[in-house]
């Protein structure tokens, strides 16, 4: 009796600091009873209570943000820059949506005739065609990846100089901090710890890890083409506590697979406490 009262005292506290979880009441109380002991239940606690979640006015702060620096920082001119989506096929994604989003603001500001670009591809066109300033626009930076990638293919097929500025909306602060040191130039008004690596310290480390490997043990280890060992702790152990949920985002695959996998080690659907749309799902 004593825990139930404690778990509904914690619930109540994590509300009063999340709101976006009451609507999520069910959800949540599923994946609180997913966890075994206290402890784990404990560690998911501290995880959502560190949450960043974008509601509709800290979004538009952060495209104004990008906004003013593309504009007024980076030293680009209108009718040379192409902000450039870093979407690489053609399913849609967040940095689609970032790059839609992001078009107000910059028309605000006074560049009425800037070109985007939905498709990474499709930049070696309009740079041949004297685009040579590039922004790369997303949403989230996890481990960094698949920036890494995206600079590399620009630097493998463009004949030619070219400049480049990176702006994301949010990020993990460490691996941007690498990319810097490596080059490679961002823009990130939202910059966050690693949720377990960056908090726990010591021997307390090492046990709230085990507790999370455990959780996810509990969780499908395949679904689909897709591995759950691909993700652990966030995809390329990114540790995020980060969402955008609803008509704004999508969930980002750095974040702790515990609270968007679909399913369970029995192959149970799961009612997750996030969302997070991907072909092969």
């Amino acid at each position: 009796m004593r825990k139930k009262k404690d778990e509904y005292h914690k619930l109540t506290n994590l509300y009063i600091k999340q709101k976006w979880l009451i609507t999520k009441k069910d959800e949540l109380k599923e994946l609180i009873d997913f966890c075994d002991d206290v402890e784990s239940k404990d560690l998911i606690f501290s995880l959502l209570e560190r949450f960043s979640y974008l509601d509709n006015e800290t979004l538009n702060l952060l495209l104004n943000d990008l906004s003013d620096y593309i504009i007024n920082d980076t030293g680009f001119t209108e009718n040379t820059t192409q902000l450039l989506s870093l979407t690489y096929d053609d399913e849609a994604d967040s940095g689609q949506k970032i790059l839609d989003n992001i078009k107000h603001p910059i028309f605000k500001k006074g560049w009425r005739s800037i070109k985007t670009v939905n498709t990474f591809g499709k930049s070696i066109k309009n740079y041949n065609s004297g685009k040579t300033e590039i922004v790369i626009i997303d949403e989230f930076i996890g481990s960094g990846k698949t920036l890494r990638n995206r600079v590399h293919y620009l630097n493998k097929n463009i004949k030619g100089t070219f400049k480049l500025k990176c702006c994301f909306i949010a990020g993990i602060k460490e691996s941007i901090d690498e990319l810097i040191n490596d080059g490679i130039d961002i823009f990130c008004p939202l910059q966050l710890e690693r949720g377990i690596s960056e908090y726990y310290k010591g021997n307390e480390l090492s046990k709230v890890e085990d507790l999370m490997l455990d959780l996810e043990l509990k969780l499908a280890q395949f679904i689909n083409e897709k591995e759950l060992y691909d993700y652990s702790f966030g995809y390329g152990g990114a540790e995020a506590l980060y969402t955008m949920e609803g008509c704004n985002g999508n969930t980002p695959n750095s974040v702790f697979p515990i609270f968007w996998w679909l399913k369970d080690k029995e192959e149970k659907e799961r009612k997750t406490v996030l969302t997070r749309f991907e072909i092969g799902f």
